[in-house]
């Protein structure tokens, strides 16, 4: 009888065990899913600042348009 609630209750514990570490995977994988996630988002963040900000600076589309007449006026 004994050896019977030894066995059912190391089979307790281990389904326990099993239990646990399926929640401990799936934290895992939520933690390296955050972690690409942020990783993705930053550099695309970075990306879209780098794009923008080299399309401000970009002088040669000034000299690639029609010629336009620009009337300055200095009330000083």
């Amino acid at each position: 009888m004994d050896e019977l609630n030894k066995r059912i209750r190391m089979s307790k514990t281990s389904k326990d065990q099993r239990k646990k570490s399926v929640k401990i995977r799936r934290r895992e994988q939520v933690r390296w899913l955050s972690t690409i996630t942020s990783i993705l988002v930053l550099v695309i963040a970075v990306w879209l600042f780098w794009e923008s900000s080299s399309e401000n600076h970009d002088l040669s589309l000034i000299g690639q348009g029609t010629n336009v007449v620009v009337q300055i006026h200095d009330p000083g």
